[in-house]
């Protein structure tokens, strides 16, 4: 069949994207308001996606932590696309070490693009919504001073952002209830904690 017979283009990969993205970036440091000039129709997705695995990279998870807030406010917001405060947009951090994580994390990716694929029932602004919800709530619970915290929401978000870019329902189903799960989790620890902290005041 001829590409003029109206025939769907196959989806870009995620995988693709952002090896297309990486071998865009300067050699030296680059901040978001450069990611976001690069990015394309799907700038939403793509950028969680950048975001969430930031977000588990030691050293600048914290200022990945912050960003990741303004999409996801954005997305439930009904916004078109994403933008961020200069004081957020402009702060650079190294690229050669996301560089260096995205070989890493490559496999991963296209083991879970080999068994997603299209199947989205849902309206897109609904979807928008709830995913900003979400990943809202997961960056929010990153930012808590405790170890290794923002490794699995980074993890969380990194799936919905693969789910979201392939327009995958199925996909999106089992990261959200890796969400709440996750978000389960923290709560009970900072119950927990809250708990511990009392029964040493004697209160």
């Amino acid at each position: 069949m001829s590409p003029s017979s109206g025939a769907p283009l196959a989806p870009t990969h995620t995988s693709q994207l952002l090896e297309e993205l990486v071998a865009q970036a300067p050699d030296g440091p680059v901040d978001l308001e450069w990611l976001l000039s690069n990015l394309d129709k799907r700038s939403f997705g793509l950028l969680l996606l950048l975001l969430g695995l930031l977000v588990i990279i030691p050293g600048v998870a914290t200022i990945a932590t912050l960003a990741l807030l303004f999409p996801a406010v954005e997305m439930m917001l009904g916004r078109s696309a994403p933008a961020f405060p200069r004081f957020v947009s402009k702060r650079q951090f190294d690229f050669k070490r996301f560089k260096r994580f995205t070989v890493f994390v490559r496999p991963m990716l296209q083991a879970i693009e080999r068994i997603s694929r299209p199947r989205w029932d849902a309206r897109r602004d609904v979807i928008d919504r709830l995913v900003g919800l979400v990943v809202f709530l997961l960056a929010f619970s990153a930012g808590w001073p405790l170890p290794l915290v923002n490794v699995i929401p980074g993890m969380v978000v990194v799936l919905i952002a693969i789910a979201y870019l392939q327009e995958d329902g199925l996909l999106l189903t089992i990261a959200m209830a890796a969400a709440l799960l996750c978000l389960l989790g923290l709560g009970w620890t900072l119950w927990a904690s809250f708990g511990a902290v009392m029964s040493w005041l004697g209160l």
